[in-house]
Formats: structure tokens, C-alpha cells, sequence
């Protein structure tokens, strides 16, 4: 019984580290996202009333961010989701997502002067 739980504990462990070897880097996923929150800023701008013709645009955009990050939409859904799946992970790539957004705007307001 006892050799039961190490062998489980080890399967679920090795699982876990599949999963994560296998999802975008933090880096690239905190650049995506940069990309992806600045687009939705940028409809939300907009102010288009209808609802399809938000959701299109964001399509659009969304898949022109995936071409230029050479990432396809199932890899980045899959990567988002390890990452939800891990708390302390998803919480250090939201906090390079900050340090990126903040790092645009300084480079932003310094090259408007």
C-alpha cells in the first residue's frame, strides 16, 4: 500500500511538471497578453455599441497578435490554462504583465515630449 501512494504521488507530480514543460514561457505569454489587454483597451476606446462588431474586431486583433508572437490560439489556451492552474505561477506572470504595461507607458510618454 504504501509503495501505491509513492507511485501515485510520483505520476501526479510528473503530470504536473508535463504540463508546465509544455506551456509558453512567462516572458512570451506576459508579451501576448500585454498585446491582447492593450487591443481590448483599444475597442473599449472605440465605443462601438454593437456587441458583434466588438467581438470581430477583437477576433481580428487577437489573431494578428498570435501571428506576430508566432504562437498558435490552442497553444496559447492551453499555456493560459497551466498557468490559471497554478496559482503562484499565473500570479508572477500577471505581475510581468504589470512591469511590461508600465514599461510602455514611461517609453509611450517619454517619446510624446
Amino acid at each position: 500500500m504504501k509503495y501505491l501512494f509513492v507511485v501515485l504521488v510520483f505520476l501526479v507530480l510528473s503530470c504536473q511538471n508535463d504540463r508546465n514543460r509544455n506551456r509558453l514561457d512567462q516572458e512570451k505569454m506576459a508579451q501576448i497578453l500585454v498585446d491582447i489587454h492593450l487591443d481590448e483597451v483599444n475597442i473599449s476606446r472605440m465605443e462601438i455599441i454593437s456587441a458583434d462588431t466588438n467581438l470581430l474586431l477583437y477576433n481580428q486583433l487577437e489573431k494578428a497578435t498570435f501571428k506576430k508572437h508566432a504562437v498558435d490560439s490552442a497553444s496559447f489556451v492551453k499555456s493560459f490554462n497551466s498557468y490559471v492552474r497554478e496559482p503562484k505561477d499565473f500570479i508572477e506572470l500577471y505581475e510581468r504583465v504589470n512591469e511590461i504595461m508600465k514599461d510602455r507607458k514611461k517609453l509611450n510618454e517619454s517619446s510624446h515630449r
